[in-house]
């Protein structure tokens, strides 16, 4: 593909060549009398394996990689740091005679540890995916941008993250550039902090695993002051590469991909500006991101474990939007309120001589949050809130939190009509669509999402009684 950033060819052919064992290295340690010549390549588990030989006679101990640093180097071209840190296992053969094999592998590689020339630089990510798991066709998001050189092209594979000023990052899908693999590429198009840089990773992260059901690995390679002006024979000498992560998938994604003849697909689909507002959702509020991950969790997980993380994000996020609103007190006029509170206390403190100390502070407790809405009451508020219409259906769902969180199975007479299998998963699903529509929501998000809780059951049901799977389509519901 002719791509507009040339510079990404260059980056994946280096990837490409140090990830296959191509490069011969020299490999220093502490004792500089000491220099070994190394290999160093991917294994199955996206760890790097380390290879040497130590030379007969030579007393080597391999405690050394965990507590001291390494270097692979090849002179006047690049260096590679091993910190002892990201050391996670060691082997060594021994022969009677000869040379004794040594593989020792890490995590994580650079080729900076000094934090300072990262801080604030231009940084550039790179995470790979397989084409077999994902293609970034199945996210249902309007892409605005091509990679292109052909900058009319209809083919769109970016979109643009618009930060604070204009700090911002170009993030592309470049599936064309290799074979079974494929890169998801974070582009920063001015310097900003490598804090905030990752942030906006990891948000896109969440993102996709949510709504597309495909959470990226946690691993890849973050290049900082990355710029055109580097000789193409070379790649720029700061290069970070860790994994932390391996990616999450399931079969649950909130917005539906399909395209159905008689609807607008616009309703299934997010924009590029509703995907920047939510975003930066999960950017500016750890709690958000958090309770975001714990759904795509939920998601991949069967039973009632299921009900139960997607209650705790539930009510993570519902306490977020409420925190700071009128709305989730049972009397809104302050006034009044206050006013409740003062004689409740001053009748409180005729008795505080006659009560354990212990007791008066769990009473006193009790009287301060007098005026908060009820645990379930304040939940279907925060959909009030954001004009987010629940059927009774769906207000049972959420009443169904405690049994959860109890390790109760949930029960409901009006929905006694399913099997106990069916209504866990569909209580448990409908939980985790509810939670997701907030956030949505409050992104700007009006479409549609996919209602797996209901889908599910007519699924399994068909199948049980033999009908043809054809012709059900996925339920949806309104944001």
């Amino acid at each position: 593909m002719d791509t507009i950033f040339e510079q990404d060819k260059h980056m994946l052919t280096f990837v490409e060549s140090v990830e296959k064992g191509e490069t011969d290295f020299l490999l220093g340690i502490d004792n500089p009398t000491r220099v070994y010549n190394a290999k160093f390549e991917k294994n199955d588990d996206d760890n790097f394996i380390l290879k040497f030989s130590v030379p007969d006679g030579d007393d080597f101990d391999g405690e050394y990689f965990f507590s001291k640093p390494a270097v692979l180097f090849v002179p006047n071209k690049i260096q590679i740091l091993l910190l002892n840190t990201d050391a996670l296992g060691f082997t060594q053969t021994i022969n009677e005679k000869g040379p004794q094999e040594v593989k020792v592998t890490y995590k994580s590689f650079g080729t900076e540890v000094d934090p300072s020339k990262w801080k604030n630089s231009k940084h550039c990510a790179y995470i790979r995916y397989s084409k077999d798991d994902f293609r970034y066709t199945d996210m249902s998001l309007g892409y605005n941008m091509t990679t292109d050189k052909n900058q009319h092209s209809s083919w769109k594979n970016a979109f643009l993250i618009r930060l604070s000023g204009d700090n911002n990052i170009i993030v592309s899908f470049e599936e064309m550039m290799t074979g079974d693999d494929a890169y998801c590429v974070f582009r920063a198009q001015k310097i900003m902090s490598i804090d905030l840089f990752e942030k906006a990773v990891e948000a896109v992260r969440i993102v996709y695993g949510l709504l597309a059901g495909y959470s990226f690995a946690d691993r890849g390679y973050f290049i900082s002051d990355y710029t055109d002006d580097k000789p193409k024979d070379r790649i720029p000498l700061i290069v970070r590469y860790h994994n932390r992560e391996r990616n999450k998938k399931h079969k649950y994604p909130l917005l539906d991909k399909t395209r159905y003849v008689d609807d607008d697909h616009k309703q299934f689909e997010l924009t590029t500006e509703q995907m920047n507002a939510l975003l930066q959702l999960l950017i500016k509020n750890e709690e958000f991101a958090r309770a975001a991950k714990l759904l795509i969790d939920a998601s991949a997980i069967d039973g009632t474990s299921r009900g139960v993380l997607a209650v705790v994000a539930l009510e993570t996020i519902a306490n977020q939007l409420v925190q700071k609103s009128d709305e989730a007190k049972v009397i809104t006029d302050k006034e009044i309120a206050s006013q409740l509170k003062y004689e409740l206390n001053k009748g409180l403190k005729k008795i505080k001589e006659k009560v354990a100390a212990e007791d008066y502070k769990k009473l006193e407790s009790k009287v301060n949050s007098v005026n908060n809405l009820p645990n379930a009451v304040k939940l279907e508020s925060v959909f009030e809130q954001l004009r987010i219409e629940l059927d009774e259906d769906e207000k049972i769902c959420i009443s169904c939190r405690n049994q959860f969180l109890h390790g109760w199975l949930p029960k409901n007479k009006k929905l006694s009509f399913l099997t106990e299998q069916e209504l866990v998963f569909m209580v448990s699903q409908r939980l985790i669509m509810l939670t997701a529509m907030l956030l949505l929501k409050k992104a700007g998000y009006s479409g549609m999402v996919n209602d797996w809780g209901y889908t599910e059951v007519v699924k399994l049901r068909a199948i049980s009684e033999g009908r043809p799977l054809r012709h059900v389509g996925n339920a949806h519901k309104v944001v």
